[in-house]
């Protein structure tokens, strides 16, 4: 559920064309402030529900052109290169793109 909601923020980030390098400066508290010296009164839950309605109208359009998670082909080095954690595993990454587009569809 943190990535997901980690990815809904990202969102919100791009959409304001801040780098994603820069996450650690633009937090939400900033990013708040800053739009309201732009003349914008949004609150907290106001861009938690926009970064949320961003991700689930770009996965739409996703899926509209042809987009399948079902059939996404993940790259096989990924799983030949040790990550901080060990090696992954296929089927639980797989399980966390399901559980990803599960979490959508019910957002």
């Amino acid at each position: 559920m943190k990535l997901f909601m980690e990815e809904a923020w990202r969102q919100v980030l791009s959409s304001l064309v801040v780098c994603f390098f820069a996450r650690g400066i633009y937090d939400k508290e900033t990013v708040i402030k800053t739009l309201k010296t732009a003349g914008h009164r949004l609150q907290l839950d106001d861009l938690e529900r926009v970064g949320m309605e961003i991700l689930r109208e770009k996965n739409r359009f996703k899926a509209r052109e042809g987009f399948k998670h079902e059939e996404l082909r993940i790259p096989s080095r990924i799983f030949e290169t040790d990550s901080p954690l060990g090696k992954l595993d296929e089927k639980a990454v797989r399980g966390a793109i399901s559980e990803f587009y599960r979490l959508l569809e019910q957002s």
